[in-house]
């Protein structure tokens, strides 16, 4: 009788070193350990993750208080324009006037001009006030020698509005578009020269 008493005893230890009977060692799953292993979070951790953490709103970098709309008709008269002289200010009221009828637009601030050079110098800032309920239009022209005239339209929160410049294929600033206006604003032009340098004139016209 010992040595049956010594034999169960033995057999009792086995199983419960291996997780029989009375053992206190927890039995995971093979999928609770692909869990861990993929490195999940527990749901309740995840469900307390506030609703604008887990889905944040758009971001939206645009202006609120313009907005741009296409205007195809307008091609027309820019069509085969090319500048001409090295007198920007008069090119860029050439081009200007030369759309007058077919955009119904005047102008709206005294030509803006100035001279860069792509290396040197820095972009320029000009102003302008555009009213609630009229559209614009942006108009520019360089020097033969800028091979690259850009010009950002701003609103006055500083949001993006519009963004042209020109290439060798345009060698001028006069999009099929308006910038249409909800509220009065100090709106912003700023012009930089991206290759080359010399003069260059904006002009802003508005219905």
């Amino acid at each position: 009788m010992p040595f049956v008493r010594r034999t169960l005893l033995s057999i009792a230890l086995m199983l419960t070193a291996c997780g029989g009977p009375g053992s206190k060692t927890p039995q995971g799953t093979q999928g609770d350990a692909g869990a861990l292993e993929a490195g999940s979070s527990p749901a309740q951790i995840i469900s307390t993750l506030p609703k604008d953490v887990r889905s944040p709103p758009p971001l939206n970098l645009g202006s609120k208080r313009a907005a741009v709309k296409p205007r195809p008709e307008w091609e027309a008269c820019r069509a085969g324009w090319h500048p001409s002289g090295n007198d920007a200010g008069k090119a860029v009221e050439a081009l200007a006037n030369a759309c007058a009828a077919a955009t119904k637009t005047h102008g709206a601030a005294p030509t803006m001009t100035g001279s860069q050079n792509a290396v040197s110098t820095t972009p320029s800032t000009y102003k302008f006030h555009a009213q609630a309920n009229h559209c614009y239009r942006v108009y520019g022209v360089a020097s033969s020698s800028v091979k690259n005239l850009v010009a950002v339209v701003t609103d006055s929160d500083g949001a993006s509005i519009a963004e042209y410049h020109t290439d060798d294929v345009t060698p001028f600033i006069a999009p099929n578009e308006a910038l249409c206006f909800s509220t009065d604003v100090d709106a912003k032009i700023t012009v930089s020269v991206g290759l080359g340098d010399g003069p260059y004139a904006i002009a802003v016209w508005q219905d």
